[in-house]
């Protein structure tokens, strides 16, 4: 062998590591414990335990076929199965010769510790288990425990609030739960709402305990309702579910059954219903609608239960009792209306509903049509039971008015119902108009149904040559009536124009006319305005001659008389100044010519001429001039 063969077979153990060697002559397994080297001959070989097995392994590879010391730390713990059957014994340094083994059993070796593993040995290390006071673990006995009188197999519960670290002793282990963890959370009453609980091995309740005090055998189902705090369960009880309420709103409702009777309720809101499992459970119910109907305005549905039939028109909300259900009328759909395909529903319309058909009809003359109309139709209120009676009203309403009106058009040639064919149809089926007022409908007594309108949508000719003729004649028709019309409408704004013409001369002679009138009006008012100004002024004057009259009547004589002589001294210088030539031209004296003056004036008695002749004649000598 080379010394490259030799240092391939020679195997490292460091400290805190261990492998497995096995002879090959003998099938013996030695332990080694390092520090060491394994210097392997020909006849021993590297293996390792994988599952039940010891399996070789490749010496050149250094990663294989050592492995290192189990160990674990104060808050972890080992479970060792197979431990060895003399305790006292431990593995040395280098090789050890194999030990017996107590094969099957388990012991929890608790940290901190570190060891080899013997041949045939297997280990878990695992962490300790901290809880809360809302935790808990579940343990079960896997052996005997001494001085602990629960026998193999039973199961117990470890409380975070008793204990705040655990780690089992050997004959106990910690189950986990479904998701691999060992801590688990104590279940908390829940406010409101209550815990399903089952018993699970027989057990009698002091008082003060979660559940009531007494006696209870095994598989009875307990409710606890509005606890406090937390629930651990225990190896005799164990949690189903947590119940909660049902919050049921208004007009909504469940059905719940009872589990002692089977008798089935309803529990209709608003409220939050709280079910005891142990005496109750939901009953759900596959319906066509929810178990609260709510039924609009305008519509219905009919409520069968076993003993009962109620039809409930809208608005309003009606809960179903578990042995009720809804009438479901299945009507015809189409145009024209078939039952090759039926709308199933549980609601009727019953006011402002709309039905369209297309009725194919034949007149007198033999020319078919395809009538499309829209029937308007409500449901009296005084028939409310007989609603449902029929439940594809759609077809006993499309049958029945096409039947009148094939037999209406029956009596019409084509040219008189292409030219009233509305009226004659819609008196048909709505009857005569009466005093001016309402047709009266088409009442249905099967079921209440009331037709109040029709409306005539359409109407085609389905032979293409008479619709052609009968398109030409209307044509026809419509050019004659719109040059008739037209011809009137000339004639109209003829007879306009020449009305306006009149009406414009008899507005232009009124406009003359009361031109005129104004005119003179004007005249009237301004003479009017003249004379009562004369009339004015004269009043006036005669008021000025009158006061003058009283003012010189109640002057004193002397001043009538100086007021004269006054006059007549003004006078005689007068006649003296310009008579005096007179006088001196004709030769005369100046008393001649003013005597001849004053005689042809009548200004008084001759006494008065006779003194302003003196007057002036003296003052003519005064004034006359000197002879040449």
């Amino acid at each position: 062998m080379s010394e490259r063969d030799v240092r391939e077979r020679d195997i490292l153990v460091a400290a805190n590591e261990y492998a497995y060697v096995q002879d090959l002559t003998k099938g013996d397994i030695v332990l080694y414990v390092g520090p060491t080297k394994i210097s392997l001959s020909n006849t021993e070989r590297i293996v390792e335990l994988r599952g039940d097995r010891f399996v070789p392994v490749r010496a050149d590879d250094p990663s294989l076929g050592v492995s290192a010391f189990t160990t674990a730390s104060s808050a972890q713990y080992i479970v060792l199965e197979n431990p060895a059957k003399d305790n006292a014994q431990k593995p040395m340094r280098g090789s050890n010769a194999a030990s017996e083994l107590l094969v099957g059993r388990k012991v929890v070796v608790p940290g901190p510790v570190t060891f080899p593993l013997l041949p045939g040995q297997r280990a878990r290390v695992i962490d300790g288990h901290p809880l809360r006071e809302d935790e808990y673990l579940v343990v079960r006995y896997y052996d005997t425990v001494e001085g602990d009188p629960h026998p193999i197999g039973a199961e117990v519960v470890i409380r975070g609030r008793d204990v705040s670290f655990y780690i089992p002793r050997t004959g106990l282990e910690v189950l986990p739960n479904a998701k691999g963890s060992y801590v688990r959370k104590a279940w908390r009453f829940p406010k409101p709402g209550g815990l399903h609980v089952r018993v699970t091995k027989p057990i009698t309740v002091p008082e003060g305990d979660a559940l009531p005090a007494g006696r209870y055998e095994a598989g009875a189902d307990v409710f606890l309702e509005d606890g406090d705090g937390y629930f651990f369960p225990s190896e005799n009880i164990e949690v189903i579910a947590e119940v909660h309420p049902i919050p049921i709103a208004e007009k909504e409702g469940i059905y719940v059954r009872d589990r002692a009777t089977g008798r089935i309720t309803t529990v209709t809101g608003p409220t939050n219903y709280l079910p005891d499992p142990t005496r109750e459970e939901i009953v759900p119910r596959t319906l066509p609608g929810p178990v609260a109907v709510y039924v609009p305005p305008s519509f219905a549905v009919l409520v069968l239960g076993k003993t009962k039939r109620d039809v409930v028109a809208g608005p309003q909300t009606r809960i179903l009792d578990y042995d009720e259900e809804l009438e479901v009328l299945q009507l015809s759909t189409g145009t024209p209306k078939s039952d090759e395909e039926l709308l199933e529903t549980t609601m009727l319309q019953v006011d402002g509903n709309k039905v369209s058909d297309v009725v194919r009809v034949k007149t007198s003359d033999h020319v078919e049509l395809d009538i499309k109309l829209s029937y308007r139709v409500s449901f009296m209120s005084s028939a409310r039971e007989r609603w449902f009676n029929v439940k594809n009203y759609v077809r006993l309403l499309c049958d029945h008015l096409g039947s009148i009106l094939r037999g209406a058009s029956r009596a019409l040639s084509i040219d008189q119902f292409s030219s009233g064919a509305t009226e004659v149809l819609r008196t048909a089926i709505l009857g005569e108009k009466k005093d001016g007022g309402p047709r009266p409908g088409k009442l249905f007594e099967e079921n209440g149904m009331w037709v109040y309108d029709v409306e005539v949508l359409d109407v085609r000719i389905l032979d293409a040559e008479v619709k052609s003729l009968l398109d030409k004649a209307q044509r026809a028709a419509i050019v004659a009536e719109v040059t008739r019309r037209e011809h009137e409408r000339r004639r109209e704004v003829h007879a306009a124009e020449a009305t306006t013409f009149t009406v414009a001369s008899e507005l232009e002679r009124k406009r003359a006319e009361a031109t005129l009138l104004l005119r003179k009006m004007e005249e009237d008012a301004r003479a009017a305005t003249r004379e009562r100004d004369a009339a004015m002024e004269r009043q006036a004057l005669e008021a000025r001659v009158a006061a003058f009259e009283r003012e010189m009547a109640a002057l004193a004589p002397e001043l009538v008389s100086t007021l004269r002589a006054l006059g007549h001294e003004q006078l005689t210088a007068e006649l003296s100044k310009n008579v005096a030539p007179l006088a001196l031209l004709g030769g005369d004296s100046v008393a001649d010519v003013v005597g001849r003056v004053l005689g042809s004036l009548p200004i008084g008695a001759s006494s008065t001429v006779a003194e302003v002749i003196t007057s002036a004649s003296k003052n003519g000598e005064r004034t006359k001039p000197p002879r040449a």
